[in-house]
Parts: structure tokens; C-alpha cells; sequence
């Protein structure tokens, strides 16, 4: 009779120190999530010039969430192209050695984010239709594609990918999408105070 009710007992604390570690995790994720969103908002106040900008905040958030990539692309003048600004690693050297883009409206995870106006999350990659399979990032299994949204008008598209499947969760989504809303509102702001400059 003992042995079962002592079964029980220890699978009941082993059921509530997993609980415990799961909560703890999830806790530790969200602080370093808001602390990425506090450094890129800091840098989004403090960096005037719009290539700088655009820099540090895809450095920052590659680094701060632990992602295998990320980029920032415009749309060009004719609204047509989504146009790589800056990425992150060696394949992110070699897409703007190229003067890689993407169609607005077509076959990528950004383009799609731009035309439609709303993020694009691809949690298993292999089974995303709208996609295009960057052969310089050949071990991505998660993506992101979140609009850079200024009222109605979409500056571009912030691109992140991970080596995970299932990499993204919900307050990673909340928490991107605010950042991809300040960046974009900051690019916006640079490029006028730039645009004054130079009349």
C-alpha cells in the first residue's frame, strides 16, 4: 500500500518541479525579452542618422533573442521591391554584396508581410506555401516577417529566423511586433530630420 502512495507522491513533485522550472524559464524569457525592447527603444531614440538605425536594431535583436538571422528591408520608391537594408552574419554580408530583394506581393515571407500589412510566422518552415528558401540560410526551420508600419504606410518588413522549429512564442510575436512599430516610426522620423538636413 506504501509503495504506490509514495509512487504518487514523488511523481506529484516531480510533476510540480518541472511546473516550477517551465514557469521560471517562461519568467527569464519575458525579462530578457523586455530588456531587448527597452535597448532597441533606447537605440531608436538615440540614433539620428537611418542607416545607423537600421544597423544596431537588427544587430540588437539577432543578438538579444538568439536568432540565426536577422534583416531589415525598405520598400523601394516605386513600391515594388522590398530592398535589403542590412542583415546579420556572413550571409547577410553576401545578400548585400548582391543587393538582394524581394517582390512586394510575391512568393516571400516579406513580401507577403508588406502587401498584407500584418506579420507572416512560418513555426515550421518545410510547410509554409508563401516563402522563399534562401539557399544562403540553409538551416532556418522558423521565420518571421513583421511589418514596419507608420499609420497607413509600410516602410518595409523586419525579417528574423531561428533554427528551431516552434522557435517563436506568443510574447516573442507581441513583443517583435512593437519593436518592428518603433523602428519603423524611428526610420520614418530619421529620414525626415535627414530630408530637413539636407534642404
Amino acid at each position: 500500500e506504501d509503495a504506490p502512495r509514495l509512487l504518487t507522491t514523488i511523481a506529484a513533485s516531480v510533476g510540480g518541479a518541472i511546473q516550477n522550472a517551465r514557469l521560471l524559464d517562461e519568467t527569464q524569457r519575458r525579462a530578457q525579452q523586455l530588456a531587448a525592447a527597452a535597448e532597441v527603444s533606447r537605440a531608436t531614440i538615440s540614433v539620428l542618422d537611418p542607416e545607423q538605425l537600421i544597423v544596431k536594431a537588427v544587430e540588437l535583436i539577432r543578438t538579444r533573442f538568439d536568432l540565426y538571422y536577422a534583416a531589415i528591408f525598405l520598400v523601394d520608391s516605386d513600391g515594388a521591391w522590398a530592398v535589403l537594408q542590412h542583415a546579420t552574419g556572413e550571409a547577410g554580408q553576401k545578400l548585400l554584396e548582391i543587393g538582394h530583394r524581394l517582390e512586394v506581393g510575391g512568393n516571400s515571407m516579406v513580401g507577403a508581410a508588406i502587401a498584407r500589412r500584418q506579420a507572416r510566422i512560418a513555426l515550421d518552415v518545410g510547410k509554409e506555401p508563401v516563402r522563399f528558401a534562401n539557399p544562403h540560410l540553409p538551416d532556418t526551420r522558423s521565420e518571421m516577417a513583421l511589418p514596419l508600419l507608420v499609420g497607413e504606410t509600410v516602410l518595409g518588413a523586419l525579417d528574423v529566423q531561428s533554427t528551431r522549429q516552434n522557435a517563436f512564442t506568443e510574447s516573442d510575436i507581441a513583443v517583435l511586433q512593437t519593436m518592428a512599430d518603433q523602428i519603423g516610426t524611428a526610420i520614418r522620423n530619421a529620414q525626415l530630420i535627414d530630408n530637413t538636413q539636407r534642404a
